[in-house]
This record gives structure tokens, C-alpha cells and sequence, in this order.
């Protein structure tokens, strides 16, 4: 499993490494993408939660930097949406859905609200609330799960459908389908965006790297020669990895707070200077170019 999951990382850096091969020189290391944290919000005390979970983030920010690493964003993921509005109203969901976006600029975070539907099964009404949300809110992120290890969700994947269309239609210059994605076969627990999600009590973080400029450098190094850039790029990783590792641990002693690993997924590609941070947040109508990742 492990061969398979490095080839693909040497799949996606192939285009990276095109892409970057000008770039000017950088830091050796990986940027830190996302550190991303779990919570379950409890609405009526769901801003102290949040200032609680940011300050776990940000001493694992704070512990990166002192490393060397440069951090890029920090995230945090709640319930599915049905459960985290459960018993209001569309109307007032999405009147508390806009309050914690407007909280995610202030404290300056990315909010993901995890997926309008697990299961074909799931009420679809939560697909009618997150489609508002993509349209009117510029920082929630979302998704559908179309396919798990029961099968493909044929209903899901009708209602993403219709939910991409009705947000390309509706949101600015269509911008809100990048706060979506559909997932399949996607275990739960990742730091990546949208697609990230939980359905536990919460209380946990993760670490994702932007690691292309170690792609870029490993090939660059071993010109063409796989078996050696193969074992490259694993010791490299490996080394990054370790440093996560310690600071994670480091942070989840101290705040009690599960530490869950890292991705050191290669993105993302091309000149990142323009594409690679969400950072400064900012309220609709004003345009921001990003990336889901």
C-alpha cells in the first residue's frame, strides 16, 4: 500500500516539477498547508469552542515556525452539516451558518461544515441549505460522499448534480462550487479541503503539507533516474513527517488534544505564490482566487 501511495505522489509531482522548474529558489522545507482541527460545535457556546480549538492550532503554528516551516492556513472542520443545524429552521440555519463565517474572517480560519449527505439515505434538505450557503457565504466549505465501501450513492450524486449547477448559477463569478467538492472512498479525519470531515465527538487535529518544492528538488537532484528519486522522496517525506510527528505530539500533551498525522500531499502545482493561500478572508461581492486543497 505504501509503494502505491508514493507512486502517486510521484504521479502528481511529475506536473509540479514541470510547472515550478523556473520558480526562484525557496526554503527546503514544505510549507505547512492546513493544520486542521476537529470539533463538534454545540451552538450556544460554539464561539468559545472555537477561540479553544484556535488556540491549539495556533501553538502547533507557532511550534512550525519556530522550525522553520512557513503555515499557510488553519482549518477547522465541524459535524455534517444536518447535525450541526439540527432542529432550526432553513432560515435560521443559515443565519448561524453566517455568523460562523463571519467568525472564521475575524479569527482568521478556514470553516468546513463536512458533508450535506453521507448516505443516500440522508434527509436531502440539507443539500437545499448547503447550496444557499455556497451561493451567499464566501469561507464555509462543504461536500457530498457519493461513494463509500457500501457502494455508490445514486441519489448523492443526482443531488450534487443539481447542487453544483445551482451554485455556479448563483454565487459570484460562480466562486462558491470552489468551496465544494463530492468525495468517494474518503475516510474521515483529513486536513485537506473541502473534502475533510468527522463524525466524532471532536477534540483532534491534523497536519497537511504543501510539499511540491520537495518533489521539485528530489527530481531535479536525480534527473530521470526513479529508483533513486523513489528512495529520495521517501527519505525526504519521511523527514518532514518526523518533524510533524514531534510537534504534534508536543502539542497533543499539552492540550490534551489527539494527534492524528500528516499528508504530505505535493500541491499544490505551478507558480503557488499566486494560488496557494485563502489568506486574507473577505465577504462577498470582493473576488479571491483559490484553490480547493
Amino acid at each position: 500500500m505504501k509503494r502505491v501511495v508514493l507512486a502517486v505522489v510521484l504521479v502528481i509531482s511529475l506536473q509540479a516539477v514541470a510547472q515550478s522548474s523556473s520558480a526562484p529558489a525557496a526554503s527546503s522545507n514544505p510549507k505547512v498547508r492546513a493544520i486542521t482541527g476537529f470539533v463538534r460545535l454545540d451552538r450556544p457556546t460554539y464561539r468559545k469552542q472555537v477561540t479553544d480549538a484556535l488556540v491549539v492550532l495556533r501553538r502547533a503554528k507557532a511550534e512550525f515556525e519556530s522550525s522553520g516551516y512557513e503555515v499557510e492556513t488553519l482549518r477547522l472542520t465541524t459535524q455534517p452539516l444536518a447535525e450541526l443545524v439540527s432542529g432550526l429552521s432553513e432560515e435560521k440555519a443559515l443565519a448561524f451558518l453566517a455568523q460562523l463565517d463571519d467568525l472564521s474572517i475575524k479569527e482568521n480560519f478556514l470553516p468546513n461544515v463536512g458533508p450535506a449527505m453521507l448516505h443516500d439515505s440522508d434527509d436531502p434538505a440539507a443539500m437545499h441549505l448547503l447550496e444557499r450557503v455556497l451561493s451567499t457565504l464566501p469561507n464555509l466549505e462543504g461536500s457530498t460522499i457519493i461513494a463509500d465501501e457500501a457502494g455508490i450513492h445514486w441519489k448523492t450524486i443526482h443531488r450534487t448534480a443539481e447542487l453544483v449547477k445551482y451554485v455556479s448559477e448563483h454565487s459570484p463569478r460562480s466562486q462558491g462550487t470552489f468551496n465544494f467538492t463530492a468525495t468517494a472512498m474518503l475516510k474521515p479525519f483529513g486536513p485537506f479541503f473541502p473534502g475533510s470531515y468527522h463524525t466524532g465527538a471532536g477534540g483532534q487535529f491534523a497536519i497537511g503539507f504543501e510539499g511540491a518544492n520537495v518533489a521539485r528538488d528530489v527530481f531535479a537532484k536525480d534527473k530521470g533516474n526513479a529508483a533513486a528519486a523513489t528512495a529520495d522522496l521517501t527519505a525526504a517525506l519521511t523527514k518532514h513527517a518526523a518533524v510533524a510527528a514531534a510537534v504534534g505530539k508536543k502539542i497533543a500533551t499539552e492540550t490534551g488534544w489527539a494527534y492524528l498525522g500528516v499528508d504530505p500531499t505535493p500541491a499544490p502545482a505551478g507558480d503557488v505564490r499566486h494560488t496557494s493561500s485563502r489568506r486574507p478572508l473577505k465577504p462577498y461581492p470582493k473576488s479571491r482566487l483559490a484553490i480547493p486543497a
